[in-house]
């Protein structure tokens, strides 16, 4: 099979599920706009006795293909491995709260190339709380991208060439603020050492649905109102689908990641983050952060351990998900249990049960479309 993350179908129709049949089908229309496109340039080309490039025309194909479904090559990258000295990256991760951003930022930390918050002191070394502590801690203000750069730079190592940007609240304010960030006035002492060049770089990470119990605060959040908790989840979701596909459709580059992958793939997982991040150099995929070197006590981020060893501990079973490995990807999926999911709660079976049959289908088809995007070894 050709995998649907460069945009191409899969066969065996029949062996498919109605829904996930529906979803291919739907995918053949820019196939079927690309073949028309195709079969006419042959037609002109045999008209006017011109040779066709038949290896452009399919490059193009897919190219068309890939951008309509929302998906990227392989060989795209967030940074160069050696980045100019004018230049700097800023590099969005884009994740929901309490779904594993901060073992994936440790990771990150692991790069001396790279520049967090962590010295502003503030909980988990997040933006928004930064401009909390600014007295700028309102939507309307985080909008002032100007201002933002301003707070930013007082606590980002400038001389680095990569600035990490944690987005765990308002995600959908990432999409307004991607096209402000390379238009901002740069902040004075970053043009005293040279730099004339904003570039944004993003890496978006999702959670299986089944995973919830693993976060003590969803647990927490569950048990007080399991429908919100679950409409949160569906929100989130789809402000990370809508971001990912505004970025691929104006060039900018960006990396899906799925937490399970980087708890239980780790080394395929440090491999797309190399591949895509190559100014960050090698990554250590068990990395602990050192108080008061990488992070502070203001910072909460209670690491003792890195993620590879976590992964290693802890049983995806245990939360009704099951790792695969095949020759060709890395997915594996949430197991259809009647069993308790936490000992806390009192229902039994999956948090999307508590959405209604519209709310299912757009869960359904958000996890499809970053299940695909993640399923790239």
């Amino acid at each position: 099979h050709i995998g649907l993350h460069q945009g191409w179908l899969k066969h065996k129709f029949l062996s498919l599920s109605r829904y996930r049949a529906r979803v291919y089908l739907e995918a053949c229309k820019p196939m079927a706009s690309f073949l028309v496109r195709a079969l006419l340039a042959i037609l002109v080309s045999a008209l006017l006795g011109n040779g066709l490039n038949v290896d452009r025309a399919w490059r193009s194909g897919r190219t068309h293909i890939g951008l309509h479904q929302g998906f990227q090559n392989q060989s795209t990258v967030g940074c160069k491995a050696t980045p100019d000295e004018s230049s700097r990256t800023i590099l969005r991760l884009i994740v929901q709260n309490d779904h594993g951003s901060t073992a994936l930022e440790a990771v990150l930390m692991s790069s001396p190339r790279l520049a967090t918050l962590c010295s502003s002191d503030v909980w988990q070394c997040e933006g928004h709380k930064l401009l909390d502590k600014e007295g700028h801690g309102t939507a309307e203000e985080e909008r002032d991208i100007d201002m933002v750069l301003e707070a930013y730079s007082k606590y980002w190592n400038l001389s680095q060439p990569v600035f990490l940007d944690k987005k765990t609240k308002w995600l959908s304010l990432a999409k307004e603020e991607d096209k402000p960030l390379l238009e901002a006035k740069l902040p004075a002492s970053l043009q005293m050492l040279g730099v004339d060049n904003l570039l944004t770089s993003y890496v978006i990470m999702y959670k299986p649905m089944c995973l919830w119990p693993m976060s003590h605060i969803i647990v927490q959040e569950v048990k007080a109102d399991p429908q919100r908790r679950a409409r949160a989840e569906l929100k989130g979701l789809q402000d990370q689908m809508e971001l990912h596909k505004y970025l691929v459709s104006v060039g900018r580059p960006v990396l899906v990641i799925n937490y399970a992958d980087l708890l239980w793939h780790p080394g395929i997982t440090k491999r797309r983050l190399e591949r895509f991040l190559p100014c960050l150099g090698s990554l250590d995929i068990d990395f602990v952060p050192k108080l008061g070197v990488d992070i502070f006590p203001g910072n909460e981020m209670k690491i003792s351990t890195g993620v590879k060893h976590y992964g290693e501990m802890v049983d995806p079973l245990e939360y009704n998900y099951r790792v695969s490995v095949r020759e060709n990807g890395t997915r594996g999926e949430c197991l259809v249990d009647d069993t308790r999911p936490n000992k806390e709660v009192d229902f039994t079976g999956g948090l999307e049960q508590f959405l209604d049959s519209e709310e299912q289908k757009m869960l359904n088809d958000a996890y499809l479309y970053f299940d695909e995007l993640a399923d790239d070894i």
